[in-house]
């Protein structure tokens, strides 16, 4: 990490993640070639073989190239995409293609697609496949600036997936943030187990833009940085930094099980908001949050919460972003109701 402050992006995600953002340099460089059509489908392959096997597909192995027409198909790769299948289904609209994917066999497979019908294509990930075709997320191939209303939307979803019960932190053998929900007992370092897997959601959502957890400044190391790679008035490269955010976990016991007494929590937000105020100017990025994940007994909410810092962080900018975790199925599902 010494040697390499800025890894590859793709450095620790996810092979869901690798998938999608390759998808996403391949159509960038097809739309840049002025690539028009209806859809696109990409099918993420473990087993790539025995997927295809018994589907009438032929091989496209230097599509990554983007030298090959990949609108109106239907593909089949792994997340290396070394090599691809173009496999012929028959459809007409999207109504029928998602039929026809699913009619195949493939509706279980995680799927990218892209829609090229718009001035620039839009991307939509299913990560349990089409036949679970509820559960999607938009993916964005433009490099435009991300605004808060739409990090926020990503952290939302990514709380409501992967953090909003004690079921959901553990799901597909993720890190774990808690060592004994029922009693309120927080794994050790919470924050550091949300960032990895909040990192990689980001990563997912804005495939344009680059992001790394832990860069060092002399302030100290940020939790995470999003950055875009854009061309200065003068034709150099120029990396922008865009977003700083800075995690905090806010508990009422430590992961020994030792009681925290609530005086403590306004220190640690106070200096939370400090550091994100800090590694903006560093780092001379033009966003920062604070992003509070709450695993306190009770829940009181976003104005009690920021209550002795609001002011200054309306004062200098810096957004305040809070999430609560449910420490039972049956807590969230009451508390959902009480709001309905």
């Amino acid at each position: 990490m010494s040697a390499e402050p800025f890894p590859p992006a793709l450095a620790g995600a996810s092979i869901q993640t690798r998938f999608v953002r390759k998808i996403a340099d391949l159509v960038s460089a097809r739309a840049g070639l002025g690539e028009k059509g209806h859809f696109s489908v990409f099918l993420l392959s473990e087993a790539l073989h025995e997927d295809t096997a018994g589907h009438d597909c032929e091989e496209v192995p230097l599509i990554a190239n983007g030298q090959d027409v990949i609108s109106n198909h239907v593909w089949i790769a792994t997340a290396r995409f070394g090599t691809a299948f173009r496999c012929k289904l028959p459809w007409a609209d999207q109504t029928t293609l998602y039929a026809a994917i699913r009619n195949a066999g493939l509706g279980h497979l995680p799927a990218l697609v892209v829609d090229w019908r718009t001035a620039n294509p839009v991307g939509t990930v299913y990560s349990g496949g089409l036949n679970q075709s509820d559960d999607n997320s938009r993916v964005i191939f433009e490099n435009s600036p991300i605004s808060a209303n739409d990090l926020r939307a990503v952290l939302d979803r990514f709380w409501l997936k992967c953090l909003r019960t004690p079921g959901l932190t553990i799901e597909g053998h993720a890190m774990k943030v808690w060592e004994k929900a029922s009693k309120g007992i927080p794994a050790e370092r919470p924050e550091e187990r949300i960032q990895g897997k909040l990192l990689d959601a980001i990563k997912t959502h804005f495939t344009r833009h680059d992001m790394r957890a832990e860069p060092y400044t002399d302030d100290g190391r940020i939790d995470i940085l999003i950055w875009s790679n854009t061309t200065s008035m003068s034709g150099m490269p120029v990396q922008l930094n865009e977003w700083v955010l800075e995690l905090k976990a806010i508990t009422d016991r430590t992961s020994t099980d030792q009681p925290k007494p609530p005086s403590l929590v306004d220190p640690e937000l106070r200096g939370g908001l400090e550091q994100a105020m800090a590694y903006r100017g560093r780092t001379k990025a033009l966003h920062a949050a604070l992003c509070c994940y709450d695993m306190r007994t009770k829940d009181v909410g976003d104005a009690a919460t920021f209550a002795t810092v609001a002011s200054d962080a309306l004062t200098n900018n810096v957004a305040l972003w809070r999430w609560y975790l449910f420490r039972s199925t049956s807590a969230a599902r009451h508390a959902a109701l009480a709001s309905a």
